[in-house]
């Protein structure tokens, strides 16, 4: 017995919290070693003396027997501070057990020192502070630079757009041209950082209003159709018949998503075809979850780039932001529009063979009364002819196929077309993925494509059309069979001498 007595005395001596024992009237009867290193106090000083002197307002003497102050009374564990002998305090989190041995009233005060603890978040609330203040300046800061940067952009697209206007030059027009592009890639960088700095602050907000579905995706069909046959790529649209009409939710922010996953789909896909799948995915009560698929024939994607695309400043690779640009925020700032309006965006896709880009959002309806399905329906597949598109582009790029004849035969018109009417800023766009029809084809063929979007670059027409020739009868012996003379565009219309 006597050993385990020292056992426990050895441990209350170097135990790193602070203990202090007490009788029943308050009178300290043992301290610890902790106790003196952090109060000052010798052992001799504090026996016999009242616990009270050591704390301020935590305990009591009722009926000549001490006790806990109301407020810690019912309490396990309650912070306080403990005086030093200088008269200076340190905070406390304090722990009291009462028992009865032999007849006597044995209570203990246990302590553990929360000075490091109170320190560490003073310096992380400081340093919370310090990061408000950081992202407030940031915010501002991004606010005020892309406000002055739209100001000189919209001056260089204004005066552009003018001089456009009175220019006849063709080659000219191209440049004026190719600077519009330069201020509407610059516009979409600065919306881009602007949205991701609101966004990141918690600013953004959604503005849902009432509008009518079918008359809001016309209107997309119409902008959607036109900057997707700039390109000389075909455009489908297909919404299924049980996606409701009338809806309330913001407007502006589901074009905000569909038109960065369409600009992507024409930006990553020389030729081929863009489509759009809209179906209805479930409906409950006044709810209604939209299903959007975007499904192109591009440069497509690895199953290992996937989880890249979504995050912050961030392509699948550097070649393809030095070769196409970009700042890497639209997908991240499309997929936290989508989650803000309970829905959620993912991406499917295959090295060289296209991919797809789906994601849903939650409208609800304006009539509530219509037929409520509560039973989600399995996520839909493309659509038959959004399918055949991306079968399709196999067969484009498989040289001699008969789809890869025909879109010679079609990008080989238009450019001799627009050589022909000295329109150089489309004549560029056909050639390039007029090359990469022809990269699996001959080498002598290839290798005559090479010189001829060379010309085109340069904006020469004899050079151009001598080689355009040279193309075409390598087209000829490499499509013995093919009715070649179709290629040959129907009009020539010679350039005028500028």
């Amino acid at each position: 017995m006597a050993e385990q007595e020292i056992l426990r005395l050895y441990l209350a001596e170097h135990s790193l919290e602070l203990i202090i024992g007490y009788d029943s009237n308050g009178c300290i009867t043992y301290i610890n070693r902790k106790v003196q290193e952090l109060t000052g106090y010798a052992d001799e000083e504090l026996m016999g003396v009242y616990i009270g002197e050591l704390f301020n307002d935590v305990y009591k003497i009722v009926d000549n027997h001490i006790s806990l102050v109301e407020e810690y009374k019912d309490k396990d564990i309650f912070e306080t501070v403990l005086y030093r002998k200088n008269k200076t305090c340190f905070p406390v989190e304090v722990k009291t057990l009462s028992e009865t041995f032999a007849g006597e009233e044995v209570n203990f005060c246990l302590m553990v020192d929360m000075t490091r603890y109170k320190e560490s978040i003073r310096k992380i609330e400081e340093a919370t502070e310090q990061m408000k203040e950081s992202v407030k300046d940031r915010d501002s800061f991004v606010a005020n630079v892309t406000h002055e940067l739209r100001t000189p952009v919209n001056g260089i697209k204004g005066h552009t757009e003018i001089i456009l206007g009175m220019e006849e030059d063709e080659k000219k027009q191209t440049y004026l041209r190719l600077i519009l592009d330069c201020c509407n890639t610059m516009e979409g960088i600065i919306n881009n950082i602007l949205d991701f700095a609101k966004l990141e602050a918690g600013k953004f907000q959604l503005e849902e209003r009432p509008f009518s579905f079918s008359e809001y995706i016309k209107k997309r069909e119409k902008q959607f159709t036109a900057m997707v046959e700039q390109k000389g790529l075909h455009f489908v649209l297909n919404v299924a018949p049980e996606v409701p009409d009338a809806v309330i939710g913001d407007e502006l922010r589901l074009t905000q998503v569909l038109n960065n996953l369409v600009s992507n789909a024409v930006k990553f896909t020389p030729s081929g075809f863009i489509g759009i799948e809209i179906t209805k995915n479930m409906q409950v009560n006044d709810e209604v979850e939209l299903f959007f698929m975007v499904v192109d024939t591009g440069i497509g994607l690895s199953p290992e780039d996937k989880d890249k695309l979504f995050k912050s400043f961030s392509q699948v690779d550097a070649s393809i932001t030095r070769k196409y640009g970009g700042t890497g925020l639209g997908l991240s700032i499309c997929k936290e529009l989508v989650n803000m309006m309970h829905g959620d965006i993912w991406a499917d896709g295959e090295k060289g063979k296209g991919s797809s880009f789906s994601f849903t959002v939650r409208l609800k309806l304006q009539n509530a009364g219509e037929t409520e399905n509560t039973v989600e329906m399995p996520r839909p597949q493309p659509a038959e002819v959004l399918d055949n598109m991306v079968q399709e582009r196999e067969l484009m790029y498989e040289f001699g196929s008969e789809i890869n004849k025909r879109e010679l035969q079609n990008y080989y018109e238009k450019l001799n077309i627009s050589m022909d009417m000295g329109n150089w800023y489309k004549a560029e766009s056909f050639v390039n993925t007029f090359k990469q029809l022809v990269a699996e084809g001959p080498p002598e063929l290839t290798r005559a494509t090479f010189r001829l979007a060379m010309a085109v670059r340069k904006s020469d027409y004899d050079k151009a059309r001598e080689y355009s020739d040279i193309v075409r009868k390598c087209l000829e012996d490499a499509f013995e069979k093919v009715d070649i003379e179709s290629l040959k565009p129907e009009v020539r219309v010679e350039p005028d001498e500028k």
